[in-house]
């Protein structure tokens, strides 16, 4: 694997686990088109948004982790039925921290009399770099949980110590360059097609499935980066368990 560039890495990864990602573009682009004609409230939407992730993210931990072929990433997500909802919760925390620090910015904002909309625009910009932020302290207890080591919010943060300087500017390509580069494209799509953007017409079942396979992307490249700072912040000596499970035995 391209150690040294995350986007060569990624896509070596993303090629690797190419029948997960179909599966997950299929899946999240459906999702997509669902939502599109019933309306879901927002806690359902991220809590399924999370779950259809795991279903990536982890085969993608794997191709980094172990020396497991993907056609094992089955096998063992049946043998550690627990394993993918304690990720799936890791998840949702890591989301949680990150929320804390735009929320209390946005109504603290209010409260000083500072108008809505601006308190809003100014919690979003606090939001994305305190999710990196907390991705790039606790986001190893996600590898973690494929390792089976310690997946405490504490051991994470020690972790996270070691490796923040690495992990926070690359999340920040997964989490914001990918997706500042999506929206410009999409722009320049609609303004050179003369698209109206509130009403794509036969875009809008292209769309999500454009937006699954780039999302895909960006899922692997977050698990690849999170594995990375993992490994590299020298977690202990791993157990039989875990050594069994490395070597894909």
């Amino acid at each position: 694997m391209v150690e040294d560039n995350i986007w060569a890495a990624s896509l070596e990864v993303y090629i690797r686990n190419r029948r997960w990602v179909l599966g997950y573009i299929v899946l999240a682009g459906a999702l997509a088109v669902l939502e599109s004609f019933v309306k879901v409230n927002s806690g359902t939407s991220i809590f399924v948004g999370v779950m259809t992730s795991t279903f990536l993210a982890i085969p993608a931990h794997i191709a980094v982790l172990t020396q497991l072929d993907t056609d094992q990433v089955s096998n063992w997500l049946k043998e550690r039925p627990k394993a993918f909802f304690s990720f799936v919760r890791r998840c949702l925390l890591l989301g949680f921290l990150g929320a804390i620090a735009p929320f209390a910015v946005g109504i603290a904002m209010v409260i000083g009399g500072v108008h809505a909309s601006v308190a809003l625009l100014a919690a979003i910009l606090v939001w994305v770099f305190s999710g990196i932020a907390a991705f790039a302290k606790w986001g190893t207890m996600l590898p973690a949980v494929i390792a089976d080591d310690d997946q405490t919010l504490a051991a994470a943060g020690k972790r996270g110590s070691k490796v923040f300087g690495y992990a926070f500017p690359r999340l920040l390509i997964s989490f914001g360059l990918i997706t500042l580069l999506f929206i410009v494209a999409l722009m320049l799509l609609f303004t050179l097609l003369g698209i109206d953007p509130k009403n794509p017409g036969s875009l809008s079942l292209v769309l999500p499935v454009v937006g699954a396979t780039i999302t895909a992307y960006q899922i692997v490249m977050t698990s690849l980066v999170l594995s990375r700072s993992y490994l590299r912040a020298q977690p202990p000596a791993p157990s039989t368990r875990r050594m069994a499970f490395v070597v894909g035995r």
